[in-house]
């Protein structure tokens, strides 16, 4: 009934508080996301609230790992892309109902309004979720949680939603700042989530041939005695 502003996934879910102020706002105003990690459950969120004509721009950071054996960003950028395929394999894997959560995140990656960046020049921990652009800012959510399930919706989180315009004009101008110095990254997400079919091998056909006609005896075998017992 009101516009959110302390949001920490206990009363009031980063993912309730997002989907109130984007559904709020004109999809003219921009959005704008920073976070260190993401998952197939963040970027549904923004496929479901991201409303066809508003302009998105997702900056994806790097994190080190805790304490002092930190490696370079590049690096752990490359353990989060391990990760994101896990989770593309699973929910390819037939008759999974992630199917139509793919199909969406997919139709929201290749909207022309939507552009994904990486940065990995330096340590970024920084999560934020900007509504508007630097003319004309409307509200901006600094958080300590990643666009991912549990950080949107049952990590204990700390978040605060900021509808003072110079406030957040600040908060956009540090984001310009970092995408300026970014690189294109949305092709490369969409081909990390959505691989093209690998090639068929004779082997293949083959085994399958060999599913197709004893598959069924595979599952009606006798089973063994163990030893020793009666």
């Amino acid at each position: 009934t009101k516009r959110p502003d302390i949001v920490e996934n206990q009363v009031v879910s980063h993912a309730e508080a997002l989907r109130y102020v984007l559904s709020d706002l004109a999809p003219e105003h921009s959005l704008s996301v920073a976070t260190g990690y993401l998952n197939i459950g963040g970027l549904q969120l923004l496929a479901s609230t991201a409303q066809a004509g508003r302009s998105t721009r997702l900056l994806l950071g790097a994190a080190p790992h805790p304490g002092l054996d930190a490696v370079l960003p590049a690096l752990r950028f490359a353990e989060q892309l391990d990760m994101l395929r896990g989770e593309r394999d699973f929910a390819r894997f037939p008759p999974s109902r992630a199917a139509a959560v793919l199909q969406a995140v997919d139709a929201f990656l290749t909207r022309p309004d939507v552009e994904v960046c990486r940065y990995t020049s330096q340590f970024l921990h920084g999560k934020a979720y900007l509504l508007g652009d630097a003319q004309d800012s409307r509200a901006a959510l600094i958080s300590s949680a990643n666009l991912t399930s549990a950080g949107l919706s049952s990590n204990l989180e700390l978040g605060l939603f900021i509808y003072e315009p110079k406030t957040a004009e600040r908060a956009l101008m540090w984001f310009d700042e970092l995408w300026a110095s970014s690189a294109p990254y949305t092709e490369d997400l969409r081909a990390l989530l959505f691989p093209s079919p690998p090639p068929v091998t004779p082997e293949d056909v083959y085994l399958r041939a060999l599913l197709e006609l004893y598959g069924a005896e595979l599952f009606d075998v006798e089973p063994v005695p163990v030893p020793g017992e009666s």
